[in-house]
């Protein structure tokens, strides 16, 4: 649909255009400086440069010119200087902004510029025989939000989960499972066993070297199929994607497929034979098979010299997979910085031997997690926290501030709020930002009610759902309510915001940057405040107007609300 802000800007370009002064291919409209009081601006440099005019002289002859149309969005034009400005009407935006939301509900900032299109968004990505810690969370938020805003803007999305399951890696776990048995625990402490199983070994592999070729060999024996080796590996998975998916769950992430590294070893060897053939690669005299002198990127391998395959090989099957079976318009990785010159090789092997001619490539890469210390979380450094346990810590620190803010609420619900807004807390301190910045676990900074924090956003809702409430029990109002008096300054800014969703969501599917959205529910809350302090709403002066406001308050609670959803986050009614 055409929401408010493009029906305005198209009656712009109209109004200009009919005017016969100035050709559309010359009209180039902008966003004014925060300092004009104007919503559009036609700069009118190259225009009057192609007319042979002053551009100050056209900027006034066009304001002159111009005829509005009855009913039109458009309120005020201005020349100034060399600029032409447009503003928009109050009463009329308020009538188009409150009556968009209020019947397209949650689906208001949909849009269809994807129809016809499809994105895979490869995500999360999880170790098998592994916790899943904080190095996957920043996978696995961002890439729920990525595919969230690509559904909003009506692509059809394949989110794909690539698990670690094969390779020499692999072959450790196996061994290790070998020596020391099956853990007898259960869900995520069955996982940290095994993880203590597979560090004790691959210690001892360092200084044994024939227990590093028994684990090599195990993972030989995975890829041809061998029956044991095949049993374990099941185990291994089922039992991490069921701790995976308890993580999943309380973040709102919903992956369409789980395809792991081993579901592409039947394409190996066509892939390897690929590179081959085209002359992508070449086989050395050891055996192995080399790319080299591929865009001025190191040399790297697809086949190891005991014909073993390695994560280049199982990456490029997984990218010929998606494009025959999806036929993506993009394939977006949501990977972590340190993977940059892999996903570099990669792109371009697959470029060259064809596989992508049709699907575009593209790695969102983010940066690390830092503790409260400033220190990088590192197994190493024994500091890692892993998910279940930070989303534990977030939802008892926040059920604290429930505690506090809301005491009487009922159990259940403080208890589904703390998880709502501890949740929130670690979701959005990763969203706000942009994913390329290193992030910090601050949990004053995460947990606050004002400021920059899922707290003080999911807060805005819920007193906005407040509002309604004590106005539903007062009976309401009795006269119906006039929209066009929304126009006290901060009820028109408020409203220009509400009206700049449709345009955040593209903004920030073209960007990869779900931090666009972030930092609209951040503007939508802060306007909300200010209009709050300066617009009584339940004790407005006139009932007309307090129907109004009322109406500005649900659709601000529903636009919120949505926004909020696209990150993935929850909106408490109460809190």
């Amino acid at each position: 649909m055409d929401y408010a802000l493009e029906r305005f800007t198209a009656e712009v370009t109209q109004v200009l255009v009919a005017t016969g002064r100035v050709p559309a291919n010359l009209i180039e409209l902008t966003t004014p400086k925060p300092n004009i009081p104007a919503d559009l601006a036609l700069p009118m440099f190259k225009a009057a440069k192609e007319l042979g005019q002053p551009p100050p002289r056209l900027a006034a002859e066009l304001a002159a010119a111009i005829t509005l149309p009855p009913d039109s969005l458009i309120g005020a034009v201005t020349a100034v200087g060399p600029f032409l400005n447009f503003s928009m009407h109050p009463e009329r935006l308020a009538a188009a902004v409150v009556s968009e939301i209020q019947a397209t509900g949650v689906n208001y900032g949909h849009q269809d510029d994807g129809a016809g299109h499809r994105i895979v968004v490869d995500y999360s990505a999880p170790n098998i025989a592994k916790r899943m810690h904080v190095g996957h969370i920043r996978s696995t938020i961002i890439g729920q939000a990525l595919v969230n805003i690509y559904r909003t803007l009506g692509y059809a999305v394949v989110g794909d989960n690539h698990l670690g399951d094969w390779g020499k890696q692999f072959g450790v776990v196996l061994a290790s499972v070998e020596r020391d048995g099956k853990p007898s625990a259960q869900g995520e402490a069955a996982l940290e066993a095994l993880e203590a199983q597979y560090a004790r070994y691959a210690a001892a592999a360092k200084e044994d070297p024939a227990l590093d070729e028994h684990a090599r060999l195990w993972s030989l024996r995975l890829e041809q199929g061998d029956p044991q080796a095949r049993a374990l590996w099941q185990w291994s998975v089922d039992l991490t994607m069921s701790a995976a998916q308890r993580n999943y769950d309380r973040l709102g992430v919903h992956i369409d497929h789980a395809y792991g590294e081993s579901f592409y070893e039947p394409m190996l060897a066509g892939v390897i034979q690929d590179a081959l053939t085209n002359g992508a690669a070449f086989r050395d005299a050891e055996g192995a098979v080399v790319v080299e002198n591929l865009e001025h990127l190191p040399t790297f391998l697809i086949q190891r010299k005991d014909g073993g395959t390695l994560y280049m090989t199982r990456d490029m099957a997984t990218i010929l997979f998606r494009v025959r079976e999806f036929q993506p318009t993009q394939i977006v990785y949501v990977v972590g910085e340190p993977q940059s010159l892999h996903l570099r090789q990669l792109f371009a092997l697959v470029r060259t031997m064809g596989y992508t001619t049709t699907s575009e490539l593209i790695h969102v890469a983010f940066g690390t997690v830092f503790d409260g210390e400033g220190q990088a979380l590192s197994t190493r450094r024994g500091n890692m926290i892993y998910l279940e346990t930070l989303l534990d810590d977030a939802v008892s620190r926040a059920r604290a501030v429930v505690e506090r803010k809301s005491p009487d609420l009922p159990e259940a619900e403080k208890n589904a709020v703390a998880e709502a807004v501890g949740v929130g807390a670690v979701v959005y301190n990763d969203l706000y930002q942009d994913p390329k910045r290193n992030i910090t676990l601050d949990w004053e900074r995460m947990l606050s009610t004002d400021g920059n924090s899922a707290t003080y956003l999911q807060y805005s809702h819920a007193r906005c759902r407040s509002i309604l409430r004590r106005a539903s029990e007062d009976g309401g109002a009795s006269a119906d309510g006039d929209l066009a008096l929304l126009t006290h300054p901060s009820e028109t800014r408020l409203l220009k915001h509400l009206a700049r969703l449709p345009e955040a969501v593209r903004e920030a599917g073209a960007r990869y940057a779900p931090f666009v959205i972030a930092d609209w529910c951040y503007t939508t809350a802060r306007e909300f405040g200010v209009f709050f302090e300066q617009c009584p709403v339940l004790k407005a002066d006139s009932p007309a107007l307090r129907v109004a406001r009322l109406a500005l308050v649900a659709v601000t609670a529903t636009a919120l609300k949505n926004g909020l959803g696209l990150l993935g986050l929850k909106a408490p009614e109460r809190m």
